[in-house]
């Protein structure tokens, strides 16, 4: 099994740099939300959307096919390479099509514009997938994590910069482009000696095979998620779908920043593991444990506070996304309780039946989220929860078994972590109850109930003797040391 560590060292590396990569893309969120419109958001995540459908198919599964192949050669990798890009590459053609020809298609004649802007990022993307992926697998946590960081840097400045410009609805394409562009360059910098720009369709048919298993398993939440935009858009207008990517962004922001980044971490690890053991328990086990520990009350505290982050981060003009969301926070609360189950299907070669059961559960959350739209935006996100659900109940009975732990064990990863949830909120629930749940209540009383849950949560944690406090104290043993 990996060195515990290890997996510390490396968590600590990506969440220390990703809380730079978090404050400078929210940063940019706030400015560029008080530059533009609803609308002019809504034309941009339009694109975004559409883009973000094609890319999943592209990228998602050849990176994963990297990080999982046990013998790496010359040759899987010059074949990835060649995969990854001509999928690429027939995303940007899509792309530029629908801009070009497929005006028709939209209620605003703008979105073309964007579509044939955004063509650009799956071209550059050809030049990063593998030095990262690779930089990944080889557990080099630190360049990526700074690569990440720059390029976060370069888009929001730019989009921002441009936005300042007038240039509306464009600044946030651009400020993709100019995003990806350098990911491209630092990444291939980065990753030089491990990358490989060749050529090679060897394998290819077990590559395709396995990235479309991967898209279909993994992806397929992705792909659910853009086109509940889409239906947004076309059901509830442009604006109403500015308003609701406020929302679903600051829930992926939030998702990724935990849930996601730690398990690009965890993954890496459970697969050494595998490899050396056959076994995930252990560390399938305390990565539940830790994560639920954090991201359970982290998660119900915005739900909670919805309002007030809203009302005051974004301005008056965005208050209708507060509603969702607190809907979407809570959906992805429930979804922790089934956390890690792509990487154990991954890794024990159950992806043929994860993807037969995301299809059926996007399919229930797409129909809900569809329905609800036809009622109000927050009740099209409500769906979501829907979404959910049905996962909760396809894989919860089955995660014991593809991590090698007893049902006993599994149930005790999780236990107690939804008290410390409500231990963490209470003092911000009852501030907003005390003023009726208004968006404008007290910064000041807001701000001393998050640091008076805060301190109950590592209580809590002290009391119960929890493994995260055991982390956290080893984590900061040698600072304490060398004070």
């Amino acid at each position: 099994m990996p060195e515990t560590g290890s997996v510390r060292a490396s968590l600590a590396w990506n969440y220390g740099a990703h809380l730079l990569v978090f404050a400078v893309t929210f940063g940019g969120m706030v400015v560029i939300s008080r530059l533009l419109s609803p609308r002019e958001l809504g034309i941009f995540g339009v694109g975004m959307a559409i883009s973000g459908v094609l890319g999943t198919i592209s990228y998602f599964g050849v990176a994963n096919y990297l990080i999982r192949d046990e013998a790496l050669s010359e040759d899987t990798r010059a074949a990835c390479f060649t995969v990854n890009a001509l999928m690429s590459l027939a995303v940007a053609a899509v792309l530029l099509l629908l801009g070009t020809m497929g005006a028709g298609l939209f209620s605003d004649s703008a979105v073309p514009e964007v579509l044939c802007l955004m063509a650009a990022v799956p071209v550059l993307g050809i030049v990063e997938m593998v030095p990262a992926t690779l930089l990944t697998r080889a557990m080099r946590f630190g360049p990526v994590s700074l690569v990440q960081l720059g390029k976060a840097m370069v888009n929001a400045g730019v989009m921002v910069l441009l936005a300042f410009r007038g240039w509306s609805y464009l600044s946030p394409a651009f400020g993709a482009i100019a995003g990806a562009l350098y990911g491209a360059a630092a990444f291939a910098i980065a990753g030089r000696g491990l990358a490989t720009y060749r050529f090679s369709l060897a394998n290819w048919r077990k590559i395709a095979a396995f990235a479309a298993h991967m898209v279909t398993a993994g992806g397929v939440p992705i792909i659910t998620a853009r086109l509940s935009e889409l239906i947004v858009a076309q059901w509830l207008g442009l604006a109403a779908l500015g308003i609701y990517t406020r929302a679903s962004q600051l829930a992926a922001m939030v998702w990724d920043g935990a849930y996601g980044l730690s398990t690009k971490v965890i993954y890496v690890h459970m697969a050494a593991e595998l490899r050396k053991s056959g076994s995930l328990r252990e560390t399938f086990l305390r990565a539940t444990r830790l994560l639920t520990a954090v991201m359970w009350p982290a998660m119900s505290g915005i739900a909670v506070l919805a309002g007030p982050i809203v009302h005051h981060l974004y301005g008056p003009q965005w208050d209708a996304a507060a509603w969702p969301l607190a809907l979407l926070m809570a959906a992805q609360c429930v979804l922790l309780g089934y956390a890690m189950m792509w990487e154990l299907c991954v890794l024990r070669d159950r992806t043929a039946w994860q993807a037969r059961m995301e299809s059926t559960r996007a399919i229930a959350g797409l129909i809900a989220f569809a329905l609800g739209a036809l009622v109000s935006l927050p009740v099209a996100a409500a769906g979501r929860i829907v979404d959910a659900l049905v996962g909760y109940a396809i894989y919860r009975p089955k995660m014991p078994e593809l991590a090698g732990a007893g049902r006993d064990e599994t149930r005790a990863a999780y236990a107690g972590n939804l008290a410390l949830a409500a231990v963490a909120v209470a003092p911000a629930a009852a501030v907003m109850a005390w003023h009726s749940w208004s968006f404008s209540a007290p910064l000041w009383q807001l701000g001393l109930s998050v640091i008076a849950g805060g301190l109950a949560w590592l209580a809590a944690l002290a009391l119960a003797r929890h493994l995260l406090f055991e982390e956290l104290r080893l984590l900061l043993a040698p600072a304490r040391a060398a004070g």
